[in-house]
């Protein structure tokens, strides 16, 4: 699978912690320096045309990218890898850059779209510094489907939020609902050093919910969806039957994958990851730089454990052990399936705790 960077932002959100620039930078320069990137790796996969199965191309803002630039994009990397059979390639958007001509020229191969929502209340979108009202989401999924026949989409919600309440998180879920989208992923807010929102969090400007107001906000959450028909396959995610999003769903079963863009990372599958430098002036002067490094047996075991515990699927527990016994006495894990142990509905509330006390 490979996943494609893209640092570009109109705005800055004060939450955000990804590598983005709202500093303006040629889109089309970056195509060039993406497709190089590419071509330099093209043998990451081993030898061979190997059949890349997902694509996702994130940020960021990918939408700020032109829809022309993304069919060269697409036509490009068709040129190095072979993406005539992947199932999946999704774009993230922000819904005010979803206009009719945007929609109407997005490539064919894109198939999914995941939408950055976070909120339908106003007061709480202008909070958090998005772009769009809470009227923009339902006019770019017409758009989304009428005019590039997408109906793969996904909206991401946020919860925890200063000023944001359980009746104001209800009614995001409602109108997220009544779009009639086939998955949702909901992230309960981190206060990241270095954002806006931790400044503003450290001077007393704004307060985030404190942890009982959040496991209101989870409990609900899990609630409404399930009534729904949506299954919660991993920790923030929720789909329909059947749209599961394919891409991710790889990274927590540890398949390997390529990442493309200053700050992409990839893995091999095996014990090697490696990381592009959060420098898009080199990148863009055809400079990229790259760290990496070598798993140990104990790394690989804990993402195992953190990795397989965020998923419906879970984790072997052949080598059960003391602590994961307790675990399961406390109904905070569940044995299934005779060989596999996964989170309760009561240890997904508390997943980061239960996780770590597996840790070796």
């Amino acid at each position: 699978m490979i996943y494609i960077h893209v640092p570009f932002c109109k705005s800055r959100c004060i939450y955000c912690d990804f590598y983005s620039t709202t500093v303006d930078r040629d889109r089309n320069l970056y195509v060039d320096r993406l497709l190089e990137e590419a071509r330099q790796r093209r043998r990451f996969f081993g030898d061979g045309n190997h059949a890349v199965k997902t694509v996702y191309v994130g940020g960021g803002t990918p939408s700020q990218i032109p829809a022309d630039q993304l069919q060269r994009l697409v036509d490009g990397l068709s040129e190095i890898f072979d993406i005539s059979n992947a199932t999946e390639f999704t774009l993230e958007a922000n819904p005010e850059d979803i206009t009719e001509a945007y929609a109407s020229s997005l490539p064919k191969a894109i198939n999914r779209v995941s939408l950055g929502v976070q909120s339908f209340v106003d007061d709480e979108l202008t909070m958090l510094h998005r772009r769009h009202n809470s009227s923009k989401p339902k006019e770019a999924i017409d758009l989304l489907r009428n005019e590039a026949g997408i109906s793969n989409i996904s909206i991401d919600l946020m919860y925890g939020l200063p000023m944001q309440t359980t009746d104001s998180f209800a009614y995001s879920i409602d109108k997220a609902l009544s779009l009639d989208t086939q998955h949702i992923s909901a992230y309960c807010l981190s206060v990241e050093e270095g954002t806006q929102m931790s400044r503003l969090v450290s001077q007393g400007v704004l307060t985030p919910a404190d942890d009982d107001l959040c496991l209101s906000m989870s409990d609900l959450l899990r609630t409404r969806l399930k009534s729904a028909g949506f299954i919660q396959y991993e920790i923030s995610n929720f789909a329909r039957p059947g749209y599961e999003s394919q891409h991710n769903s790889r990274y927590w079963t540890g398949d390997a994958y390529l990442g493309l863009g200053p700050g992409a990372h990839s893995y091999d599958g095996k014990r090697h990851r490696t990381f592009n430098d959060t420098d898009l002036r080199s990148y863009l002067n055809g400079v990229r730089k790259e760290d990496g490094e070598t798993l140990t047996d104990i790394d690989i075991y804990n993402e195992r454990v953190m990795l397989g515990l965020r998923t419906l699927r879970g984790i072997d527990y052949e080598n059960e052990n003391r602590t994961m016994q307790r675990l399961i006495e406390r109904g905070l894990l569940v044995r299934y399936n005779d060989s596999r142990v996964r989170l309760t509905s009561e240890g997904l509330s508390l997943a980061d705790d239960v996780i770590r006390q597996l840790f070796i």
